[in-house]
Formats: C-alpha cells, structure tokens, sequence
C-alpha cells in the first residue's frame, strides 16, 4: 500500500527531482531509499563484524580448515 508523505529536501536534491517526470518521482525517491537502506545496513553489519573481529583472539588457517573437516565427517553417513 502507498503512502503519501511531505518532505523537505535541499535545492539541491529538488533540482534533481524537479527535471524527473512527474510519474517517475515517487518511484526514483522509493529506489533511492531502498539502496540507502540495503547499503546503510551492509555499513552497520560489516561495522559490527569488524568489532567482533577486533575482540576475539586470531586463529590460524590449519585449525579452521581442521574444523571444517571434522563438521564434515560428521555430516557424511
């Protein structure tokens, strides 16, 4: 369902938004919002990975690939 909402935006971004027809700038303002919002939530994801990676200790590349080895032997009948 739509909803009709006022915004304020900067000259700027009204210039862009004014040379849109008028048909099309509903659906330009709803994609740029999607992709802020995916890119936004990929931002904040990959910013907690980073402080989760900085808070444990490093492990070594033969104790994973020993890991994921064992996990598989273990699935296999």
């Amino acid at each position: 369902m739509a909803r009709r909402v006022n915004i304020m935006m900067d000259e700027d971004s009204w210039r862009v938004i004014r040379k849109l027809p008028r048909g099309t700038r509903s659906r330009a303002v709803n994609a740029a919002i999607r992709e802020w919002s995916r890119t936004s939530g990929r931002r904040d994801a990959s910013a907690r990975m980073d402080a989760l990676r900085a808070r444990l200790p490093a492990v070594e590349t033969d104790r994973i690939v020993r890991w994921i080895r064992a996990e598989r032997e273990q699935r296999l009948p």
